[in-house]
């Protein structure tokens, strides 16, 4: 007597189904990851100009604010990307003597280039219509550090 349908060896009709699905999907998943490549690659080499910030001697008087180094990317002109590093600080210093050294830093960007990026400040003073001089030192800034990379095939610069 045969054994019952159901216990018969082998594999199931779904089974069989989802590896025919998988291997049909295949090219299109490998299209994807090869079009997402230049893009994995700039974010790593934009992850490790942010760790060379971070690494970069603070001025003396600050400390990092409440968030790291965050990383943005976005299009250029002529196949380059536009970047931008943003850290906060909690400074007892002026602002431009925190713009004037990390102006005068020679961090290493994303293309191998020593201090090829320009460096801009955020600060809130005080509310509007309050008593501080214009003169005197935040209590916190945010450091924009803008430059340009290679897009190479990179699709968000395109």
């Amino acid at each position: 007597m045969p054994p019952p349908a159901s216990t018969s060896p082998g594999r199931s009709r779904i089974t069989r189904r989802l590896g025919c699905l998988a291997w049909l999907l295949m090219p299109f998943v490998l299209l994807w990851a090869l079009a997402k490549t230049p893009e994995w690659i700039n974010d790593f080499e934009l992850a490790r100009m942010a760790d060379r910030v971070k690494a970069y001697p603070r001025p003396p008087g600050t400390t990092f604010g409440d968030f790291g180094p965050q990383t943005k990317v976005r299009g250029g002109d002529s196949g380059d990307c536009r970047y931008t590093i943003r850290f906060g600080l909690d400074v007892d210093l002026p602002v431009e003597q925190v713009l004037n050294h990390y102006r005068q830093a020679k961090i290493e960007d994303p293309d191998g280039q020593l201090g090829d990026y320009e460096v801009w400040a955020w600060a809130v003073v005080d509310e509007p219509g309050g008593e501080a001089a214009e003169d005197s030192a935040p209590s916190s800034l945010i450091i924009d550090l803008d430059g340009t990379l290679n897009g190479g095939l990179d699709l968000r610069c395109m």
